[in-house]
């Protein structure tokens, strides 16, 4: 089981983290995605792909900080 963890921008309220969690966890091998309003992110998974949950995060309005 893999974990990588992100610092995101842009997350203000619980919409923020349940977009995150339902856009996140489409993606191959993501098995979990917590998320807190400071802006943390943490996926779980198998053969997860930091590039591809960047990309991701950034397309659905939540680049790095």
């Amino acid at each position: 089981m893999d974990t990588i963890k992100f610092n995101a921008k842009n997350i203000k309220c619980m919409g923020c983290v349940n977009t995150i969690q339902q856009g996140l966890v489409t993606l191959t091998g993501v098995d979990k995605v917590e998320v807190d309003l400071q802006g943390h992110v943490t996926v779980t998974g198998q053969g997860l792909i930091t590039d591809e949950l960047i990309e991701k995060l950034a397309e659905l309005g939540y680049p790095l900080a």
